[in-house]
């Protein structure tokens, strides 16, 4: 029981996602100890009625809202990244790989100032492309979002579904 507080307390102070290593070493536990607890919070959080969920993403686990909940929440909530940001990485997350010049061509000048800020969020990554950057989304925008996409296909898919729901 012990073992369970300690890594749902942790899930829910890191306020992301966290693999078995880090859970461990946040809560003093064995890795394998930590990984059981893990699991456990997964199974005790499916069968609970209530606004919170655990939910594994890859390899690591998060503590978060479920989805019918979220509303609710929202108000309370702080926004870690600007709206007027969202659309640029929504954007970029559904045409990914995406030419930064194809992004300019869509939204106009201002993507060149929200591309720098969602690089410092972590949200983004750009690989140079002849004369411009190629940009896509990084493992971080999936763990903040809690989408759990293995290919761009479902990434697609998540998102379209989402749109349509809101």
């Amino acid at each position: 029981m012990k073992e369970l507080i300690a890594v749902e307390a942790a899930l829910f102070s890191a306020g992301r996602a966290l693999d078995a290593t880090e859970t461990a070493e946040a809560t003093g536990l064995s890795r394998k100890k930590a990984i059981v607890a893990l699991d456990a919070l997964f199974e005790i959080y499916k069968e609970r009625k209530s606004a919170l969920e655990v939910v594994k993403l890859g390899h690591k686990y998060a503590l978060q809202l479920k989805t019918e909940a979220v509303e609710y929440g929202r108000r309370l909530a702080p926004q870690e990244i600007p709206s007027y940001l969202l659309r640029t990485l929504a954007l970029i997350a559904h045409e990914q790989p995406m030419l930064q010049t194809e992004l300019k061509y869509k939204l106009g000048d201002k993507v060149y100032e929200h591309v720098g800020e969602l690089l410092e969020l972590g949200m983004v990554q750009r690989e140079r492309k002849g004369r411009s950057f190629e940009l896509s989304v990084t493992p971080a925008f999936m763990e903040y979002f809690g989408i759990n996409a293995n290919n761009q296909n479902e990434l697609k898919a998540y998102l379209e579904q989402a749109l349509t729901e809101s």
